[in-house]
């Protein structure tokens, strides 16, 4: 963990190339330098109040390019300067006229820095062994890059304790040497700091960091209680969000399953007890044909149908099935995917982010698939039959269906009626639909259908043209 924040300083070594701080490379905000005098320059964000000194001009992110002391700073690509600042979390830059160095304010926050909170209450031992830290020699991944350090204590005159840091390495064959006053204050790390390429560090500018080095005053002291208790949760928190985000979406299916599970058992209660109730009166009236010694008069066809079921039709049926049968099934995935990828944009964890991103994508896969399978489905059962054509009888208590399949099914039998402006799509049951085309009425109109579906079918509401 020590070696995170020995890596504050060694990773602004190895940025100071992709940065060209400088002289060109300021950060952004208001000027707050003069050339005559020194000014003091207050950064509220980071409770800290320091001394530019004369003849300096100071930068914070939030700069205007058109501010005229970049020019005299020398700096010439402000928009550069500001994404190296915003990359290094440089607060404050602190420019020589034209640019000849630059000394650089960094804030940062660790688990490490959470853990020492204040520099002056750390023991000797801790901060020794933040000095070998420091002090070890440090190469980047590829081993192009070194750096090795030396280090001592120091105290301000206002008290401030800081730890001076010298490194000296290479950066793409080019020598760097870069000196530094790192401080452990409110559990985050501040670090003043210059550098040189090729040349070593001129004595102006080790005196014009120690003077700023020595400024230096925090403003606000904030109890470490209130804040580890804060960090500790969020870390927590950060911990267990992949099991978190996985009992997430078990939760959200297990509910919905329940829930659907629930329906489906009130549906089939009430379409048992219409059935039933549909057989008794056919029954009492075979039973009145019977002593009566005649046959069943046969119901007249007040609606008569003939739908072929080609792909183009049972393709945009498996759409309509998804958006308006399917419905508490893909909502449910959408939010789901939604929770997922707010979590994968916010969430600093990379395991977390991977996670609810794989997720997400198998949410978003899984209902795009569904129109698939019940196109398949639906397909493979009419390439089976010798033709595709269904033809319906509508009566006044059930409909016919012969051609694909043939039987005499009771209103009461439809669980659901979804109209569109083409079709009409008789469910008796979540798989099992009938499809009724609007212009391949033989016998009626769309109107004469609705009116007998208004009827028999209670929930059912005809679509107004």
């Amino acid at each position: 963990m020590r070696k995170k924040i020995a890596a504050i300083l060694f990773s602004l070594l190895l940025c100071i190339g992709t940065v060209g701080l400088l002289p060109a490379a300021a950060a952004g905000g208001s000027s707050a330098g003069t050339a005559s005098s020194g000014k003091v320059v207050e950064l509220k964000d980071l409770n800290l109040k320091l001394t530019v000194p004369a003849g300096f001009y100071s930068f914070t992110q939030d700069v205007t390019p058109s501010d005229a002391d970049l020019k005299k700073a020398g700096i010439t690509n402000w928009y550069e300067t500001k994404s190296n600042m915003q990359k290094q979390s440089t607060s404050l830059l602190i420019s020589a006229p034209g640019g000849a160095y630059t000394i650089l304010i960094h804030k940062k926050d660790s688990s490490d820095t959470q853990k020492y909170y204040n520099m002056k209450t750390m023991s000797n031992t801790d901060i020794q062994k933040l000095m070998d830290s420091f002090s070890k020699p440090q190469s980047s991944v590829t081993g192009n890059d070194t750096a090795k350090g030396t280090c001592k204590r120091y105290t301000s005159p206002s008290g401030m304790p800081f730890i001076y840091v010298q490194l000296q390495g290479t950066q793409n064959s080019t020598s760097i040497q870069d000196a530094a006053y790192f401080t452990i204050v409110n559990g985050s790390s501040y670090t003043v700091e210059t550098y040189q390429e090729t040349d070593p560090l001129t004595s102006a500018q080790t005196a014009t960091l120690k003077t700023v080095a020595d400024s230096i005053q925090i403003t606000k002291t904030l109890p470490k209680s209130s804040q580890s208790t804060n960090t500790t949760a969020l870390s927590i928190l950060i911990l267990l969000s992949p099991v978190l985000l996985i009992l997430l979406i078990v939760l959200v299916v297990y509910l919905v399953s329940r829930i659907r599970r629930k329906h489906e058992a009130k549906r089939k209660a009430v379409l048992l007890q219409r059935i039933t109730e549909y057989r008794e009166k056919q029954d009492k009236l075979q039973e009145e044909a019977r002593i009566q010694g005649i046959p069943p008069a046969e119901p007249e066809v007040l609606v008569e149908n003939t739908t072929k079921c080609v792909k183009k039709a049972l393709k945009r049926f498996s759409w309509v099935d998804l958006l308006l049968n399917r419905k508490s099934t893909w909502v449910t995935l959408f939010i789901t995917a939604v929770l997922c990828i707010f979590i994968a944009i916010f969430d600093s964890s990379v395991p977390v982010r991977v996670i609810a991103i794989v997720a997400a994508v198998l949410c978003v896969v899984y209902v795009l698939r569904i129109p698939h399978k019940v196109f398949v489905t639906e397909d493979g059962s009419y390439r089976k039959m010798k033709t595709r054509q269904v033809h319906y009888q509508f009566r006044e208590e059930d409909f016919h269906v012969t051609g694909v399949s043939s039987g005499i099914y009771p209103y009461v039998q439809i669980a659901r009626v979804c109209e569109t402006d083409r079709y009409f799509y008789l469910y008796l049951g979540a798989n099992h639909v009938y499809l009724v085309n609007k212009h391949d009425f033989t016998k009626g109109t769309t109107e004469d259908l609705q009116a007998i579906l208004v009827k028999q079918c209670p929930g059912y509401k005809p679509r107004k043209k």
